[in-house]
């Protein structure tokens, strides 16, 4: 999917079994560790709450997967596809969301999860505010002389923030290794994205700092992975920046304590019938890869592996009075500056 007459039309590249079946596991674990955690949240088991990507699991899993373990990650708030596609365990996600020390944030990320680990950076606190600090981060990668890779996802919503500005800027200035991957799904917040945003789409913004872009079917998690592992090759190369607008749609609430009343049915159902998941277990069946068995124990599987890191984190030891004040600053004392509590 492209708009007619501009942007780039990038080719989707052929898929072998192993990785396509990757991206269809990693969807369905996604959607079952979500959905368990909605019906967590439900029954009051979390005082949390929850941003739930339901729908659009092949972007942030596609995304994620089509990177190397070294290119960095700020990812969004909307569900965890983007963790689950460059690889952190539901081990280390549910260690988070007990606030468990075992934790790749030892317990303090919560739902801000990170895993260093793996290049994902922390959820930052108001969404936007991270442009300007994958923007840096894609300088100091620059400066040291390595070929990793910087992505910041964000959503059309977002795209609104001024600092997306100031960083497709010095990021085409300096030409950067930074791609900007938004996800338009259609909604901001409570509202259609066509009460904020002018356009049918956000890309062609990029074209206006000289960034080249392209817009992709969101929903097809081989294009999406095709589309950034192409991308990626091109920025690692030192061909400066670029923009991926994935094109999908937000089929549930905005987040858990949501009704979703505003919504238009009959659009919901029209989305849910270009379901991802759906969509490559046909593909997966239609050219033989898998049997309907096996796609059963695909998701069996997953159903197992949720419940099981669920189990784990709630065995976990709580974290001690020492390790809940550790690296965490305290406020300014008399003599101005920040102090740690360690």
């Amino acid at each position: 999917m492209t708009t007619q007459g501009a942007g780039e039309t990038l080719a989707v590249r052929s898929i072998d079994t192993q990785t396509l079946l990757a991206l269809h596991r990693k969807m369905v674990i996604t959607r079952e560790a979500e959905q368990t955690w909605s019906d967590m949240l439900q029954k009051r088991e979390f005082y949390l709450m929850g941003h739930f990507g339901t729908g659009q699991e092949a972007v942030g899993v596609g995304l994620g997967h089509a990177l190397e373990p070294d290119d960095y990650l700020f990812p969004t708030h909307r569900g965890i596809a983007e963790y689950v596609g460059k690889g952190m365990a539901q081990n280390d996600i549910w260690a988070e969301y007990y606030a468990k020390t075992a934790g790749p944030a030892g317990g303090k990320g919560g739902l801000h999860l990170s895993d260093y680990r793996l290049g994902l950076i922390g959820l930052v606190g108001s969404l936007g505010a991270d442009y300007a600090i994958s923007a840096g981060a894609a300088l100091s990668t620059k400066l040291r002389g390595s070929d990793r890779v910087v992505v910041v996802s964000f959503g059309e919503g977002t795209s609104s923030q001024a600092d997306l500005g100031s960083a497709m800027n010095v990021a085409a200035l300096w030409k950067l290794p930074l791609i900007f991957a938004m996800t338009n799904n259609e909604w901001c917040e409570l509202s259609p994205a066509s009460e904020h945003v002018c356009t049918p789409f956000v890309a062609p913004r990029a074209e206006g700092y000289g960034i080249p872009w392209s817009v992709v079917d969101g929903n097809d998690v081989v294009a999406v992975y095709s589309a950034v592992r192409t991308v990626v090759e091109r920025v690692r190369a030192e061909a400066g920046p670029y923009f991926l607008e994935f094109k999908s749609y937000r089929v549930g609430p905005h987040w858990s304590g949501d009704d979703g009343s505003y919504m238009c049915q009959e659009d919901v159902c029209a989305w849910q019938e270009r379901d991802p998941i759906a969509a490559c277990e046909r593909r997966l069946l239609e050219e033989g890869m898998v049997s309907a068995g096996e796609i059963s124990g695909i998701k069996k599987a997953a159903q197992a592996e949720v419940a099981a890191a669920i189990e784990r984190a709630r065995g976990l030891a709580d974290p001690t009075y020492e390790e809940m004040l550790a690296g965490v600053y305290s406020g300014a004392p008399a003599g101005g500056g920040a102090r740690e509590v360690s």
